[in-house]
């Protein structure tokens, strides 16, 4: 739904993001935030019963010496008002942790679902987006838990398999890799323009870009809705660290790997939604800062120099959108400077 029919008098269309007052992955608590909230909690050690967790985007449990189980959560706030499509978008996002590690086989999510009683009637249509989405990732809906809740939100406990040896966590990028990204940016200020509803501002919005906003918000809605399996098959018999890009961002992000690898990051390319820059300039969103919280975001992997035509090839012929962004540096932390902006349309 565009802006504009947000201000038709006429329209008794049920707006689900209207029922929060933070969207998608923009209302995950804050990096530092959580860091300090684990600290206090006393949860930043491994666990010796797992081959990784706390830290990365699922956990691994080796059950065989050929087959490790992972496990993950994640569930959000509408960031669109279609349920369907809301349902859609949740189960991508809370499958791409798991696919984030390279586990993409047997597929099972336990819903997570909350609703207001006044929109109980949505129930049925997210749950139908999520299962149509898990069954594009070859992936079930194995049961879950609903309850009454005055934010709207929707997810799922997601379980996945892999070879223990074969799986990726953020810790194993190296000095000399390049790094790619499997989505362009810019999922929040697409969205972000279609909740506006303020007739005089709703006009300074749609004046800020060249482009249509129903357009820019349809393709922000595909690429949202595009699972990461995909990516995750094409690149993981290269990849030395994966993650996705989410609510923290592709420079959030790219400090998890830098701090858990050990390495510096530099990026040099932001692939962007075409017309969201204009946007997040006209929101203060930082998309062009590489700040600009995403949802359902593309995997964002690090791949060894003798790699790079290897994966670049599996990208193409499994038809997965990819850009080169950066490359991992013997450095600390992440810089972003003056960084090439291509705005991609679909």
């Amino acid at each position: 739904m565009g802006p504009d029919a947000a201000t038709d008098d006429d329209d008794e269309t049920t707006r689900l993001t209207e029922y929060t007052e933070l969207h998608g992955c923009s209302c995950k608590v804050g990096q530092s935030d959580l860091d300090s909230l684990l600290a206090d909690a006393g949860l930043t050690g491994e666990s010796d019963a797992l081959l990784f967790g706390i830290g990365e985007d699922a956990a691994a449990r080796k059950l065989t010496d050929d087959l490790a189980l992972v496990s993950t959560v994640d569930f959000f706030t509408p960031i669109v008002d279609d349920p369907y499509d809301f349902g859609r978008i949740a189960a991508c996002n809370a499958a791409s942790d798991a696919f984030a590690t390279g586990a993409v086989e047997n597929v099972d999510c336990l819903v997570v679902l909350g609703l207001p009683r006044e929109l109980t009637e949505s129930a049925a249509p997210i749950l139908a987006g999520m299962a149509d989405a898990l069954d594009a990732m070859d992936g079930v809906i194995a049961g879950g838990h609903t309850i009454m809740s005055p934010w709207p939100f929707a997810g799922g406990a997601i379980s996945a398999t892999g070879r223990p040896d074969a799986l990726l966590t953020s810790q194993g990028a190296s000095p000399g890799d390049r790094l790619y990204l499997t989505k362009p940016l810019g999922t929040q200020p697409a969205m972000g323009a279609t909740r506006v509803t303020d007739e005089q501002f709703v006009e300074t919005v749609t004046d800020a870009t060249d482009r249509p906003l129903d357009t820019i918000a349809s393709e922000a809605i595909a690429w949202m809705t595009t699972p990461n399996r995909d990516a995750t098959v094409a690149c993981r018999e290269y990849a030395t660290a994966a993650t996705d890009i989410t609510g923290f961002g592709l420079v959030g992000q790219s400090r998890v790997v830098a701090a858990r690898s050990n390495v510096g990051i530099e990026l040099t390319h932001l692939p962007v939604i075409t017309g969201t820059p204009a946007l997040s300039t006209l929101f203060g969103y930082g998309l062009t800062a590489g700040e600009s919280a995403e949802t359902s975001g593309g995997l964002f992997v690090s791949v060894p120099p003798t790699a790079t035509d290897a994966v670049e090839t599996a990208f193409d012929d499994a038809g997965v959108f990819y850009r080169a962004v950066g490359r991992v540096t013997a450095g600390r932390g992440v810089s972003l400077s003056d960084p090439t902006i291509e705005e991609v349309s679909r």
